[in-house]
């Protein structure tokens, strides 16, 4: 079971988001959150359901969530979803625009790579 969040913990930050099958309560949404805390950011695990996925999908480019990070488990969904052939290790907000960005392998987050993968999604937009 996750803690709830409150209002004045969301104000302000940007929202990202870590999308798989299992990922909400996880330790790991806890330790990112501790090392971006400073820099605005609050992470949030999202589960979703098979039955879920294209609503989930179809409604990102229009939801508070600034970055999705999606795990092993639908980055090739993803991918086929936007009719990519890489897999989608991540949609982002970039100008007004809904970006991908792919890799040519299936990507494995542990905490020190959502990390990264987070401050390099940073530095593009």
């Amino acid at each position: 079971m996750g803690t709830e969040l409150k209002p004045e913990q969301i104000h302000g930050k940007k929202i990202i988001s870590v999308a798989g099958s299992d990922i909400y309560g996880k330790s790991i949404i806890s330790v990112v959150n501790s090392e971006l805390n400073d820099r605005g950011y609050l992470v949030i695990g999202i589960n979703i359901r098979e039955d879920d996925f294209d609503f989930f999908i179809s409604n990102l480019a229009s939801s508070k969530v600034e970055t999705t990070i999606f795990l092993p488990e639908f980055q090739k969904k993803v991918a086929e979803y936007f009719k990519k052939d890489d897999f989608v290790i991540a949609g982002y907000k970039k100008d007004g625009e809904f970006t991908l960005k792919t890799n040519s392998e299936v990507e494995y987050f542990d905490d020190a790579s959502l990390i990264k993968i987070i401050k390099q999604i940073e530095e593009i937009k």
